[in-house]
């Protein structure tokens, strides 16, 4: 392996804490092509986002060139139907004849990133912590690359929910110095109305992907069993005999729980108000991926420090289907954020199955100063 000699020693005094939660130890292991092929399994296997189908790779966006990807499609048929008699001058131009009309194409533009990361630690290291250098990498690297990949998601999606999708969005969480109650929460009756915010579209709907604290609410009324005296809802049991607290659906959804998921606060907020929790609601592979490289694994030799020096480098396109991205073509979480950097591209954000809920939950946390 060629070495360089950067002049700079990027690494600290080794010891196992240290170097335990730092994955430069295991350079020369990771850097092989199984394992970058690994790590990139690692991360499909990983993400709950994928595994639900949330998000699906789609072709279209592999190996493509250029700063933003374009995906041109054909806007919903719309056309006047004509009515035909035996006359000289049916139909809509009164000419005894079908007018032609056209059936029209629109586009949209995906916004393509690349990201990484670089390592380093000195030889020393290696021997002295003695851990299971691939072990450590694929368990560190795919479950941070995973956490970097969600939060770019929740920033696009942050940025469409404030314009382009505005409509697909459904607020029941109590307003500011209101105390939350049950129909602020997570429940079937809300998840229905959230669904039905894209009409008949709604039989789409699938994947639920909601916050720990949302989730913590629904375990513990997986938990009790109800018995209904007189109209009076009353507990009959409170968790006893469970042998699973596992909420894999909810309202015949399936649940995706992620703390990645922002918090809200609600308009004009005080000190002491219930913070908002996010909840998506959408149908199997309305968020496409693919890239235009695979995953890049580098690594190199510092012959001057002692050190191996490795570099991560991943490509990747999140795209949802009906919308249009027109920011920097090379977008940080923030621009991705930013609501004024999108738009429709379909002509009704029903046709765009993914909604965005707001909800209380009585395991929530409040404002604070």
């Amino acid at each position: 392996m060629a070495g360089f000699a950067s002049g700079k020693n990027w690494g600290t005094s080794p010891d196992k804490s240290t170097f335990t939660s730092d994955i430069g130890s295991a350079t020369r292991l990771a850097t092989s092509g199984a394992f970058a092929r690994y790590l990139t399994d690692q991360i499909i296997e990983n993400s709950l986002m994928i595994q639900s189908g949330l998000i699906q790779t789609d072709a279209r966006l592999n190996n493509v060139t250029g700063v933003l990807v374009e995906l041109p499609f054909f806007d919903s048929l719309s056309y006047q139907e004509e009515n035909v008699d035996s006359s000289a001058t049916w139909g809509t131009g009164g000419i005894g004849r079908y007018l032609t009309q056209k059936h029209t194409a629109s586009t949209q533009y995906g916004t393509i990133t690349t990201r990484g990361a670089a390592f380093a630690a000195d030889m020393l290291s290696q021997y002295e912590t003695g851990e299971d250098a691939l072990a450590n990498v694929s368990a560190q690297l795919s479950r941070k690359m995973n956490k970097d990949i969600t939060a770019k998601v929740i920033s696009q999606l942050t940025g469409l929910f404030g314009t382009a999708l505005a409509p697909n969005v459904l607020n029941v969480a109590a307003a500011t110095t209101v105390t939350p109650a049950g129909e602020n929460y997570l429940n079937a009756q809300n998840v229905t109305a959230a669904k039905y915010l894209l009409g008949e579209n709604a039989a789409d709907v699938s994947v639920l992907v909601v916050h720990p604290l949302v989730a913590a609410d629904m375990e513990a009324r997986g938990m009790l069993v109800f018995q209904n005296s007189g109209g009076t809802v009353e507990y009959a049991s409170n968790g006893v005999g469970v042998t699973s607290t596992q909420i894999g659906y909810f309202a015949g959804l399936r649940v995706v729980v992620d703390s990645q998921v922002p918090t809200v606060e609600p308009a004009s907020a005080v000190t002491g108000d219930a913070l908002g929790y996010t909840c998506y609601l959408a149908a199997p592979g309305v968020i496409r991926t693919g890239s235009q490289f695979p995953l890049s694994i580098k690594a190199d030799e510092d012959i001057l420090s002692l050190q191996d020096v490795m570099s991560c480098t991943y490509n990747s396109i999140h795209h949802v289907l009906g919308t249009s991205y027109s920011g920097d073509p090379h977008p940080t979480n923030a621009t991705l954020a930013d609501a004024s950097k999108w738009s429709l591209a379909y002509g009704s954000t029903q046709s765009v199955p993914l909604v965005q809920m707001i909800v209380n939950t009585p395991y929530g946390l409040t404002k604070t100063a």
